[in-house]
């Protein structure tokens, strides 16, 4: 299921030049992702409850917000991650 939230966006690229003091990004990357995968399965989860309660019909989409509901939050931050990191690490220039 394709991510429409608003406040996706793509990462900073890591710096050709990383000091020691600096603040570690794969960490905050990281926290990012698993925060990010915990909205997005509760919201699945909340979707399949007003679902069950009869306030919104699913129709065709139910066995996908079941399946988003019921996946690891370990799987979801990783595609995450790949959604949001861009691929081949670092953007170097020439």
């Amino acid at each position: 299921m394709k991510s429409s939230n608003h406040h996706d966006k793509p990462r900073p690229a890591m710096p050709e030049f990383y000091m020691p003091a600096m603040w570690p990004l794969d960490l905050q990357n990281a926290v990012v992702d698993w925060i990010g995968a915990w909205f997005w399965r509760r919201r699945m989860r909340r979707l399949l409850a007003q679902d069950i309660e009869g306030r919104i019909r699913l129709g065709g989409a139910r066995g996908v917000v079941e399946q988003g509901a019921a996946e690891p939050l370990r799987s979801i931050a990783q595609r995450r991650a790949r959604w949001l990191r861009p691929q081949g690490g670092c953007n170097r220039p020439g």
